[in-house]
């Protein structure tokens, strides 16, 4: 029943936003903005077509590659932050000082040093996505109360009290470290999902012929309006599906803070 809510409000949106874009179509023009019957109408014929689905799967690939990259290095990295003191002053420096700085203007010299391919383009929705997951899981660690750690020391049972030091560190992490930090780091993915689209679409925007960028920028550079918008609207779609994605990972593995959990 929530999940038809959710498709209920997904529809109306689309509605609104459908109309919204029908009067503006007819305010600048056909040529600026077409029509959203005219683009759906095209859709159903450049949908079947190879090149799109060439430029959505190669898409795809990189923002999905580079959120998994992103999430398995920036969570451990975080914990560890977190919870070990000496490097944590250590290393935040380098991390609060550089994270202001825009990622993406860095594009240019990633392409000269690791060349104009993939790698270049994921490596840089890595960097600019770690960034907010650590500063997030960080936090989250270092705002753990104490109690829990005292209460956690307590309850162990006798057995594992009597373990080497390496497997006490492993119950705190598996069962204190990691399940206070999850919820926190996976709404930081889902967040910076829409960043990685963002970052995407520059990177696809220079030296490539393939992606939903490039398909963009090349539709738009010949005056090509339709495709142009099945470009735009698909990565509103692969945004959308990502943002779905993370918060169907955040409700599998963080049901305690659910809002109606018992």
């Amino acid at each position: 029943m929530e999940n038809l809510k959710q498709l209920c409000k997904y529809l109306l949106t689309l509605f609104v936003i459908g109309v919204f874009w029908h009067i503006g179509a007819l305010c600048f023009g056909e040529y600026i903005l077409p029509k959203p019957l005219n683009v759906l109408f095209f859709s159903f014929d450049y949908l079947r077509t190879k090149e799109f689905w060439g430029h959505f799967f190669i898409s795809s690939y990189r923002v999905c590659t580079a959120l998994a990259i992103s999430f398995l290095a920036a969570f451990p990295l975080g914990i560890y932050m977190g919870y070990k003191k000496r490097f944590d002053s250590f290393f935040s420096p380098f991390l609060f000082l550089t994270y202001p700085v825009p990622k993406i203007v860095l594009l240019p010299l990633f392409f000269l040093i690791l060349g104009i391919g993939d790698f270049s383009r994921i490596f840089l929705i890595v960097l600019t996505v770690s960034y907010q997951i650590i500063v997030v899981t960080r936090a989250s660690v270092l705002n753990l109360d104490k109690k829990y750690f005292e209460s956690f020391q307590s309850l162990l049972p006798l057995h594992v009290k009597g373990t080497p030091k390496q497997h006490f560190r492993m119950a705190k992490l598996v069962h204190l470290l990691i399940p206070s930090a999850l919820p926190s780091a996976l709404t930081a993915l889902r967040i910076a999902s829409g960043t990685a689209i963002a970052v995407l679409f520059m990177a696809e925007s220079f030296a490539t012929r393939e992606g939903l960028g490039f398909l963009i920028m090349d539709s738009w550079g010949r005056g090509d309006m339709l495709p142009m918008f099945i470009g735009i609207l698909s990565l509103c779609f692969l945004g959308v599906f990502l943002y779905e994605f993370c918060n169907l990972m955040e409700r599998l593995f963080c049901k305690g803070n659910q809002p109606n959990a018992k």
